[in-house]
């Protein structure tokens, strides 16, 4: 395998993913403990059982969806991937609020329509957006595409910074593909990244922990996706997962 994001190693991305896999397997033993400890009424923490086991499945949902990532910079198939995807969907469904990821729901709606996953699957995202709705221009942009039913079609932005630029990139399509593609390169060069220093994850390369996973627009490529555009000149552009919106062609 071939490195996607160069700025980690492929020994280092597998040992994030060892990592984080020994993790799940840590959390799902002491979500064990704590079910059975709660049957018989006994509070294994300070917190209640259930809070507890809340906590250990916000952290599984972590590791699967950063080890998603990190399989998919470390080079790994794109084909893959997809049941690594469901299992995210799974844990999403137990957890997922717009409070604390709608960048995570952008993400995971355009990996979805890049993968073209199956219906079933893409609904039970969309049910936690009805669930807890964001209120989102992009989010409803992304659902549409699979769900020409739904209702919702918000004018604003749950995240404007830097997210709002797509409804550039998707008006200029309308008219003028080549235009819609320019901005969107300059979203990747220029405002993408920037746009993200809030991030937890933003400069993580340059820490001295192995904790970089990769650096995706993967709103980018399911845009391409959607609105058609001829990204032949972009198999290269950092933060752009080419390979993921030609995966039938490995």
């Amino acid at each position: 395998m071939k490195e996607r994001d160069k700025l980690n190693s492929t020994e280092n991305y597998q040992e994030i993913i060892d990592r984080q896999e020994k993790y799940i397997s840590e959390n799902l033993e002491d979500i064990k403990n704590l079910y059975e400890n709660e049957a018989k009424g006994v509070q294994l923490y300070n917190r209640p059982n259930l809070e507890a086991i809340g906590y250990n499945l916000d952290d599984i949902l972590k590791y699967k969806y950063d080890n998603f990532i990190a399989n998919y910079s470390l080079g790994k198939y794109v084909k893959e991937l997809t049941s690594e995807y469901e299992s995210i969907v799974s844990c999403m469904e137990k957890r997922w609020k717009k409070s604390n990821g709608y960048i995570q729901m952008v993400w995971i709606l355009s990996i979805g329509i890049m993968l073209e996953i199956e219906d079933a699957t893409f609904e039970k995202i969309v049910r936690l957006v009805e669930n807890d709705n964001p209120n989102d221009y992009l989010i409803d942009f992304l659902i549409l595409h699979r769900i020409p039913s739904w209702k919702r079609e918000s004018d604003t932005f749950f995240s404007k910074r830097p997210y709002q630029v797509t409804r550039e990139i998707i008006s200029f399509a309308q008219t003028d593909k080549s235009k819609s593609l320019e901005r969107l390169k300059k979203y990747l060069a220029k405002e993408w990244y920037r746009g993200h220093s809030s991030a937890g994850w933003y400069d993580a390369h340059k820490s001295k922990w192995n904790i970089h996973t990769g650096y995706w627009s993967f709103e980018s490529g399911a845009l391409v996706k959607i609105l058609g555009l001829d990204d032949s000149s972009m198999k290269d552009v950092q933060y752009y997962p080419y390979d993921m919106v030609h995966w039938k062609n490995e």
